[in-house]
């Protein structure tokens, strides 16, 4: 079993978390390497990290990236989010040849079931396997040119099946079907991914990306947000969410600030509490927000639809105040993700 984190110095914590409970999740697997594409991630946390893997008899290997931007020979605007998120596109040219699947998880996600069901899928023609994002509006769709019979995905969880990967030549295939785009994309590697590689993304089971999509609209809402891509049925869906195995806390819904209140939060705390960041304080400034935002979950839980197009309407909004925060990092010598 192979898995592979992406993260800087900033992030590292969560990473670190994330790995704690997949380990702990998978204790009957034969053999699990931790692979770590870092951008910047200092010898002592390197360090510390592999102590928590190393204690729990696996193993873990680090891949050096630098900048990103060196890899390229085109501009991007990263639209909020770290160049950083591009790492993922060149796992096939840092993992060893002898790495024919891998699973791919940010660093914001906490694994709670054996992963070892989703590792023995067939994915004989395919690339990867990825979980549908529906939420994803129609003209940002036809904007990347995806066909209407497939669904858009998210990259937060991939499972690579690098042998057709590489075969097929999957990451010139986005970075060109990227540049073709200007660099110039809502969610960088992401879209490219969706957009460059139509009928090669096999659908996974929901509960194995399980995030606020999930979370916030049921299935009706969520067939009704995806037309007129076709939706999987109710029974299909009903059997992919009801043990999630895989949790991925999306959007700003994020355990690690103050006032919180996604119902995993407590699973990422009892293994950040097992960590050398045991004692980071939670970020603060957010708890009007949460509050807000509670209650706005609660009014528009009976008219899901209304809740969607309202946060359809925020999004650009969403991605400024990103963008703004990340050069304030920048200026200040820091990271964002």
């Amino acid at each position: 079993m192979n898995v592979l984190y992406a993260t800087d110095e900033n992030y590292v914590r969560h990473a670190a978390a994330g790995m704690l409970s997949l380990m702990d999740s998978n204790r009957q697997a034969e053999a699990l390497t931790i692979h770590v594409l870092s951008m910047g991630v200092s010898p002592d946390s390197r360090a510390a990290l592999e102590r928590l893997v190393s204690q729990r008899g696996r193993s873990i290997a680090f891949y050096e990236l630098g900048d990103i931007r060196r890899w390229l020979d085109f501009d991007f605007n990263a639209r909020g989010f770290a160049s950083s998120t591009l790492a993922r596109l060149f796992l096939a040219r840092v993992l060893p040849e002898d790495v024919e699947r891998v699973l791919y998880l940010d660093c914001d996600t906490v694994v709670l079931e054996d992963l070892s069901p989703l590792f023995a899928l067939d994915m004989t023609g395919f690339d990867l396997g990825m979980v549908a994002e529906p939420t994803a509006n129609k003209a940002r769709r036809a904007g990347l040119g995806m066909p209407v019979e497939q669904p858009y995905f998210n990259a937060g969880v991939m499972l690579v099946n690098l042998r057709k990967w590489r075969a097929d030549g999957a990451e010139k295939t986005i970075l060109d079907y990227y540049k073709a785009k200007g660099g110039n994309l809502v969610a960088p590697d992401q879209d490219a991914i969706n957009g460059a590689l139509p009928g090669r993304i096999l659908e996974l089971p929901p509960r194995y990306n399980y995030g606020s999509v999930q979370l916030y609209y049921s299935w009706k809402a969520q067939r009704r947000i995806a037309a007129p891509t076709p939706f999987m049925d109710e029974e299909a869906y009903r059997r992919g969410t009801e043990k999630p195995a895989i949790v991925h806390f999306l959007g700003e819904e994020r355990p690690w600030r103050a006032g919180n209140r996604h119902p995993y939060t407590p699973v990422y705390d009892r293994y950040l509490a097992m960590t050398p960041w045991a004692d980071t304080p939670k970020e603060e400034g957010w708890r009007a927000y949460y509050r807000c935002f509670s209650l706005f979950n609660a009014v528009t839980r009976p008219v899901p639809m209304v809740r969607y197009r309202v946060i359809d309407a925020l999004i650009p909004a969403f991605m400024r105040m990103r963008e703004k925060k990340l050069a304030a990092g920048k200026r200040q010598g820091g990271h964002e993700k």
